[in-house]
């Protein structure tokens, strides 16, 4: 498949899989959390240096700052995020290097700061880590 067709086919089943989600959530009645958690209620956060770590992709738990582009597992929840998702997958097949993400470390898992597409993409292709400047964050 040609690269490109591959990364659309990467997002469409992506969505699908969010939809599928959010579907068996409505129909089940069942409450849950439908965007990552997020910092925006955190006063202020102080970090020193960041350092360049891998971290598993399921110890993601959320954003510094609140979406909805996203659900929790970090799939695609609006068309607004096609076209830069869809180019983050093409740079995977296409095997080019990314920058590492940026995510804060607090007790109950990490929060990215900058790279939701890039995790999302990294989820939706199987991947079970991802690079990342990591600050550890106090509050």
């Amino acid at each position: 498949m040609y690269p490109p067709d591959a990364a659309r086919a990467d997002y469409q089943r992506a969505r699908r899989r969010h939809l599928a989600a959010r579907a068996y959530r409505l129909a089940a009645r069942r409450p849950k959390r439908t965007r990552p958690r997020d910092l925006s209620d955190v006063a202020g956060l102080f970090w020193g240096a960041a350092r360049r770590r891998t971290i598993p992709l399921e110890a993601i738990v959320g954003t510094v700052d609140a979406t909805t582009d996203f659900d929790a597992a970090f799939r695609p929840a609006t068309d607004r995020a096609s076209s830069r998702w869809q180019r983050v997958a093409l740079a995977h097949r296409e095997q080019r290097a990314l920058p590492p993400i940026t995510a804060i470390q607090r007790p109950d898992g990490y929060y990215v700061l900058d790279g939701r597409h890039r995790v999302s993409v990294a989820r939706a292709l199987g991947h079970s880590t991802i690079e990342a400047n990591l600050q550890v964050a106090c509050s």
